[in-house]
């Protein structure tokens, strides 16, 4: 059976957004002002919403509430074509939250509610079965339990899909937790708690993918650097992959376009760096738009947003398109 599509593992967060004048202080309430439910979800969800978008076959296994902020990010992943057979609705838990209060100056403090993402269990990974058994590729982030996610990529893998974690938010992991995967794509900042080092951000990204390698025995590293673009190591091979330069709107959900990219472009037959460098393509057209959904674009999309620019869309990937119809 050839393998095809993706299976994205992973949250739903609703961004809830509100601006004040100055952070309450304990036992104050400071009164705010354009209080939005934003165009913004989760890690899980929104790279199910990209991997859709981008035309990939893609089913999301995550949970949330019986309520009207699970419909709604039901409907953003229904919109983009994601296939939501191994959705999860809590009868207990509320949809996940994130309440975001941005200062005068554009500081933002953030609380964060997980509700029923923290129920998502590995039974309802064994649930999912079904989908490692023919997906080409599982991608897994956190923002669930992490024994949960940690268990969805050794199944997956168990029932051999490619494997792709981005390990955010981070937490320390033992070194042999990712025994197994293919692909690690952490930020900075990832990296190095990943390992117990909250220092490693301030390492080279050079020697950062090194210490990866070695501590977690993953030899596919891509450390995204956000305006720096992304520095792909596989094996004693490293690459840097610069990014796409634009005018910047708007920064969340970038990470999540790269990672729908790097897929769409693994699915397409590219060699990874070249599959990185059309992730780097595709989350540059997400900052340039406000809200991070709306980012997410169509194939359509990047390859008007590449013309307009003067970027040119990796030829492996084109071809692949082009051959598809």
């Amino acid at each position: 059976m050839e393998r095809d599509g993706v299976v994205v593992v992973g949250s739903h967060v609703q961004g809830l957004f509100m601006r004040v004048e100055r952070f309450p202080a304990a036992d104050e309430t400071v009164l705010g002002w354009d209080y939005r439910e934003a165009l913004d979800g989760g890690k899980g969800s929104h790279q199910a919403i990209a991997c859709g978008r981008l035309g990939l076959k893609t089913w999301f296994v995550g949970k949330v509430g019986k309520d009207r902020l699970g419909e709604r990010g039901a409907g953003w992943m229904r919109d983009a074509g994601v296939d939501l057979s191994f959705l999860a609705w809590s009868e207990t838990s509320a949809t996940g939250c994130g309440f975001v209060m941005i200062r005068g100056d554009g500081v933002p403090a953030i609380t964060t509610a997980m509700g029923a993402n923290e129920e998502l269990s590995p039974a309802d990974i064994d649930r999912a079965a079904p989908l490692f058994e023919k997906a080409r590729l599982v991608l897994v982030t956190f923002e669930i339990p992490a024994a949960t996610a940690l268990y969805a990529l050794r199944r997956a893998k168990e029932l051999g899909a490619k494997t792709i974690l981005t390990p955010g938010p981070a937490e320390p992991l033992a070194r042999d937790a990712l025994r197994g995967l293919d692909i690690l794509v952490p930020n900075r900042t990832e990296a190095g708690v990943s390992m117990g080092d909250a220092a490693g951000r301030d390492v080279p990204a050079l020697e950062l993918a090194r210490r990866l390698q070695d501590y977690f025995g993953v030899q596919k590293v891509i450390i995204t650097l956000g305006a720096d673009g992304a520095l792909v190591t596989d094996g004693p091979d490293q690459r840097q992959v610069p990014a796409y330069k634009v005018e910047v709107l708007d920064t969340p959900g970038a990470g999540d376009a790269f990672t729908a990219g790097l897929a769409a472009g693994l699915v397409a037959g590219a060699p990874l760096a070249e599959a990185a460098q059309f992730g780097c393509l595709t989350a540059a057209r997400a900052v340039t738009i406000r809200e991070s959904v709306p980012g997410f674009g169509t194939f359509a999309e990047i390859t008007d947003f590449a013309a307009a620019h003067g970027f040119e869309i990796p030829s492996r990937i084109l071809q692949s398109r082009r051959a598809a119809g």
